[in-house]
């Protein structure tokens, strides 16, 4: 509740001046008494009535919230008996009046613009009644009643703005709060995106190694116990095992230095996905004498994660390519012309059953490939049988599902 320092003056004038007029009065006493007890409820109004407003109070008790305006009710009935008692003494009706400039305030704070200005209509009306019997006539009394009655209505619209003014700072403050704690939850959620972020990253390059490096090294493995085996009974045929050691290692190293490659996927976005398909084709091609047909129709608008992904795709199917079709020889298409994008991986080899290759324990290449178009909202589909190769399509979902 408001309680400025100008309600205080107000009151401690009009008290001042009650006493210097009436120091030779029988009624001094009365008065004094009067002034006394308005000062003391005016100072306890807070406690009297609560320290803020019923009507924008949030409160689950409605009881509680009942006693309080009950409670503000008895405190303005309180104060408005000991002004009318004050102005019923006729040679101070003049600025006895000003006491009820502070009411006119607190009844607008507690009750609202329209009830606290019907109050005050009715403190106004009493004014202007008590004055038109003043001792220097009913005119004098009739602008005076005016001139307090406005009064009261203006420090009653003063109150109701501050009123505002204080509703709008507390609904600032909960709305600064509000989007401190969304910014915190959209912080969390943009650290669990990073961190899942991560976990994929993580997992195709397990996926990776597993089909890579790590069956390579397998062989490697088998090459080099063959070799130490042959060595003792068969010496020649340990040289062959030996130059097959060697060109495993060499087929180990360009697969990591593939995979290291895969790790900075920036240099796809900064290129484009055409020309980074074709730096891969060229260097797939002298690494591992891969001939592959590149073929591009249309304009090519993508975002950095489906270059990303379309990259990673086609470079995992010319993987496949090597290692299980017996061909050195694969086409990519890719179709970004009016009716749907579509990328398409195509080669003559061995081919194989998807079912069985898909269903098969430990096997993440066609899971790596058919993950990263879901990751980026394509479809993947795989048509292959044994001894009529292998045909992969990759296609742009379309709104509604559709393809």
């Amino acid at each position: 509740m408001m309680r400025t320092l100008g309600v205080y003056l107000l009151y401690a004038a009009v008290a001042l001046r009650g006493v210097v007029i009436f120091a030779d009065d029988p009624r001094l006493p009365v008065v004094i008494s009067c002034f006394a007890a308005y000062g003391l409820l005016l100072f306890l109004e807070a406690w009297l009535t609560g320290s803020k407003s019923p009507r924008f109070t949030k409160l689950t008790d409605q009881e509680t919230s009942f006693r309080q305006v009950w409670r503000s009710l008895f405190y303005l009935l309180l104060q408005s008996t000991l002004v009318i008692a004050l102005m019923a003494v006729p040679e101070t009706q003049d600025f006895f009046a000003l006491l009820f400039v502070p009411l006119s305030m607190q009844v607008v704070l507690f009750f609202g613009r329209r009830l606290g200005y019907v109050c005050i209509a009715i403190y106004s009306l009493f004014i202007v009644l008590a004055l038109l019997g003043s001792e220097d006539g009913p005119l004098f009394g009739m602008v005076m009643g005016i001139f307090f009655s406005g009064m009261c209505f203006l420090f009653g619209g003063y109150a109701y703005q501050v009123q505002k003014a204080e509703m709008a700072r507390n609904q600032n403050q909960r709305m600064f709060n509000e989007l401190q704690t969304a910014h915190r939850q959209l912080q969390d959620y943009a650290d669990q995106v990073a961190g899942l972020a991560v976990e994929q990253e993580r997992n195709l390059l397990a996926r990776n190694l597993h089909d890579s490096v790590t069956q390579t090294v397998f062989s490697m493995n088998l090459a080099a116990q063959s070799a130490r085996l042959l060595l003792e009974k068969e010496p020649p045929r340990a040289i062959e095992q030996l130059l097959r050691l060697e060109k495993l290692a060499a087929s180990a190293l360009g697969e990591i230095q593939t995979l290291v490659s895969q790790l900075r996927p920036r240099s796809v976005v900064e290129e484009g996905l055409p020309t980074a398909l074709r730096r891969m084709v060229a260097e797939r091609q002298e690494r591992e004498g891969l001939q592959v047909s590149l073929d591009i129709n249309g304009d090519i608008s993508l975002s950095d994660a489906e270059a990303m992904g379309l990259y990673s795709i086609a470079y995992e199917a010319l993987t496949n390519v090597i290692k299980h079709s017996g061909v050195c020889e694969a086409t990519i298409h890719l179709n970004f012309e009016s009716g749907g994008s579509c990328m398409e991986i195509e080669d003559r080899g061995l081919g194989f059953d998807p079912q069985t290759t898909l269903n098969q324990r430990g096997h993440f290449g066609m899971a790596g490939m058919s993950e990263r178009a879901h990751e980026i909202g394509w479809n993947l589909s795989v048509e292959s049988r044994p001894g009529q190769g292998t045909y992969i399509r990759v296609t742009e979902t379309q709104p509604g599902g559709t393809e």
